[in-house]
C-alpha cells in the first residue's frame, strides 16, 4: 500500500502534469500486488519500470519537496547567494532568506519551482514580475534587484521585508482599526496609482500580497499575475488571481481588464482588513466568483454598526460591481480617503449616539451560501445601474455629519 508521502507526491505529480490518474491507479492496485506477494516496492519505482513517468519528471518532482540545503536541492545552487531560511511558498516559487555575497546586503531569494520550468507561460509571467519589479521605483512597492537562470533554476533576487503580511496580522490580532486601515490602503492605492501609470494592472491584490514594515508602513507585493492594461495575451474566459478578492470582471474571465479591477481587489481587502473576514464564501472557487459577480454586501455585516458610515461608504464605492460606478481612478481614492483620515480623531462608529445613514435599499445577501454556476459563454451579468434606490443612489457621497466624530463632511461632487 502507498504510504501518505507517496500518495502526496503522486498528487503533486498529476498537477505538475508528469502522470495523469489514469495511469496512477494502476500502479497503486500493482503495488499493492506485489504487497501481497511480499515485495516492498515503492510506488515511484513501480511508475518508473511501467514507464508512466520519466526518471527526468521523478527528479524534477522530488527537487520540489525540499529546498537549498536539503538533500533533495543541496547547497547554495544560485551562485553570490547564501541562502538561508525558508520565507513562504507560493504557487510557483519559493521563497528564500538570502545574504549578496558581494555586498552581504540581505535579499529576498525567489526561485521558481523546478515542475514549473517545463510551462512557458509560467516562465513567461515569472520573467516579467521580476522585471517589472527591477523597473519599478516606489516607496510602497518591493524592489526588484536582478533575475536570471543558473544551474536550471529561474531566479530573481528582490528587497526583503521584515514584517508581517496584513493577512497574519488580522489573524493573529483581529481587525485593525479605521484609522490604520485607511493609512494602509491609501499607501497600497499609491502603489496601484503607480503601476497603473507604468500601464500595468496587478490583479492579485489581497492581505497576503501586502507586507507590512517594522517603520508601519505597507509594500504591495507579488507581480506573477500582472499585465499590461488592455492586454489580449489570455484567451476569453481565462481567470487568474485570488477568487476571494477579485472583481467580477475578473471572475467573469474578460480578457481586458483595467485599474477600477484593482480598486476593486483593494476594497475586498479593506472589508478583510476592518471586519476581519473575506466579503464573500462559498463552497469552492466557482461559487465565491459566482458571488463576486452577483451578490451585494452583506447589510448584516456593513450596517450593523460594526464600522462607520463611511468606511461603509468605501467599501460600497471600491466594490461596486458596476466599475462605471467604482472610483476611476487610484487618485480618486486616495484624495477622499486622505481626507476622511486626516480631517479626524476617530473613525470608531457608535450606534448609540450617532444614527447611522441610510444608503437605499440595495437587496440583502443574507447568510446562504452563492449559487454554484460555471461561466461559460455567457457569463452572469452585474446588476443594471440606475433606479431608484439602486447602487448608484447608495455610492453618491455623503454630504454632512458630526464632524467632532467623523471629521471633515466629504466635499460635494
Amino acid at each position: 500500500m502507498a504510504t501518505k508521502e507517496e500518495v502526496e507526491l503522486a498528487v503533486k505529480a498529476v498537477k505538475a502534469g508528469f502522470l495523469t490518474k489514469e495511469q496512477l491507479g494502476p500502479a497503486m492496485a500493482r503495488q499493492d500486488i506485489l504487497a501481497k506477494q511480499g515485495q516492498q516496492v515503492p510506488l515511484f519505482k513501480v511508475l518508473l519500470e511501467s514507464k508512466a513517468m520519466t526518471p527526468q519528471q521523478y527528479q524534477l518532482l522530488v527537487q520540489d519537496q525540499g529546498g537549498p540545503g536539503t538533500k533533495t536541492f543541496p547547497g547554495d545552487p544560485i551562485p553570490g547567494f547564501k541562502i538561508g531560511a525558508k520565507l513562504g511558498t507560493g504557487g510557483m516559487a519559493l521563497v528564500y532568506r538570502a545574504v549578496d555575497a558581494m555586498d552581504g546586503a540581505e535579499v529576498a531569494l525567489k526561485i521558481m519551482k523546478p515542475t514549473h520550468m517545463a510551462n512557458p507561460r509560467f516562465v513567461a509571467q515569472f520573467h516579467r514580475e521580476a522585471e517589472l519589479l527591477e523597473k519599478f521605483d516606489h516607496r510602497h512597492l518591493v524592489k526588484g534587484f536582478q533575475h536570471g537562470r543558473v544551474n536550471g533554476l529561474e531566479y530573481f533576487a528582490m528587497e526583503i521585508v521584515d514584517g508581517p503580511s496584513m493577512r497574519e496580522i488580522v489573524e493573529k490580532n483581529g481587525p485593525v482599526t479605521e484609522e490604520q486601515a485607511l493609512r494602509y490602503t491609501i499607501q497600497v492605492a499609491e502603489a496601484v496609482e503607480y503601476t497603473h501609470k507604468q500601464g500595468i494592472v496587478h490583479r492579485d491584490i489581497k492581505p497576503e500580497n501586502i507586507l507590512v514594515t517594522p517603520e508601519d508602513d505597507v509594500k504591495l507585493i507579488d507581480l506573477g499575475f500582472a499585465k499590461p492594461i488592455g492586454s489580449q495575451e489570455e484567451p476569453e474566459g481565462t481567470t487568474s488571481g485570488t477568487p476571494q478578492y477579485m472583481s467580477p470582471e475578473q471572475a467573469q474571465g474578460q480578457a481586458s481588464i483595467d485599474v477600477r479591477s484593482d480598486l476593486y481587489s483593494l476594497g475586498a481587502t479593506l472589508y478583510h482588513m476592518v471586519l476581519g473576514d473575506v466579503p464573500f464564501k462559498g463552497g469552492d472557487n466557482m461559487e465565491v466568483m459566482a458571488a463576486q459577480v452577483l451578490q451585494d454586501l452583506q447589510t448584516s455585516e456593513t450596517k450593523s454598526g460594526k464600522i462607520s458610515r463611511h468606511m461603509h461608504f468605501f467599501l460600497e464605492k471600491l466594490m461596486a460591481k458596476d466599475k462605471e460606478i467604482r472610483y476611476q481612478t487610484p487618485r480618486e481614492a486616495i484624495e477622499d480617503m486622505r481626507g476622511q483620515w486626516e480631517g479626524m480623531k476617530s473613525l470608531q462608529f457608535n450606534p448609540d449616539s450617532v444614527s447611522r445613514p441610510t444608503f437605499g435599499a440595495g437587496p440583502a445577501s443574507g447568510g446562504a451560501n452563492p449559487p454554484s454556476r460555471r461561466f461559460g459563454s455567457k457569463p452572469p451579468s452585474p446588476p443594471a445601474r440606475g433606479g431608484s434606490g439602486g447602487t448608484s443612489d447608495r455610492l453618491k457621497r455623503p454630504t454632512q455629519g458630526p464632524t467632532s466624530r467623523f471629521g471633515r463632511p466629504f466635499k460635494k461632487d
